[in-house]
């Protein structure tokens, strides 16, 4: 079957086949498939790594804000329960905060939480959190116990998580620090 064929006076055909169309259809077929699937991917990972770099940058700020405060406050200011904020009632950061730009994972009110050695409002030693380096004694005392350490602890570990729903699926983070009554003194 020919699609266009002309025969001029010396014999030769011009035009294409009907086949010759087809491979071309699908050569350019494939070809534009190709081009979309590397854009569409490239979109993805831009959203991916915006949405990490959002997360980093606020989980540093995090830490810094941190650092800033009196280092025998960061555990009122930072723990979940709201009434023992140093300036009353619900006064400090406490535990969450959110990320703008981020959506909070299915269930969840915020996206990011600050960890802290506690256990029912207990700043405490003994409890077993590996993210954490814990069991670690906090106060200085040589002394690993049950005890609430919340008035008498010489370092503090920390673990700042965010945690959202993004485009390309859950994403989630985890940065650590501790800080040091030491640290803050120099």
């Amino acid at each position: 079957m020919r699609l266009v064929q002309k025969i001029d006076t010396r014999g030769k055909r011009q035009g294409f086949t009907l086949v010759e169309v087809m491979i071309a259809l699908t050569v350019v077929s494939v070809a534009v498939y190709m081009l979309s699937s590397t854009i569409t991917a490239t979109m993805a990972h831009s959203t991916a790594r915006k949405e990490r770099t959002l997360s980093v940058e606020t989980a540093m700020n995090v830490l810094e804000r941190m650092r800033a405060v009196p280092f025998e406050e960061l555990y009122l200011l930072y723990n979940d329960d709201p009434d023992d904020d140093p300036d009353g009632p619900g006064t400090g950061p406490g535990a969450t905060f959110q990320v703008p730009g981020l959506e909070p994972r299915e269930g969840q009110q915020a996206t990011g939480f600050v960890v802290l050695p506690s256990l029912e409002g207990k700043l405490r030693e003994n409890l077993v959190m590996p993210e954490l380096s814990l069991p670690r004694d906090l106060n200085g005392d040589l002394i690993i116990d049950a005890a609430d350490h919340a008035e008498d602890y010489r370092v503090l570990p920390v673990q700042i998580r965010v945690e959202w729903r993004g485009a390309s699926g859950d994403g989630h983070l985890k940065m650590s620090s501790m800080f040091s009554a030491v640290q803050k003194q120099l």
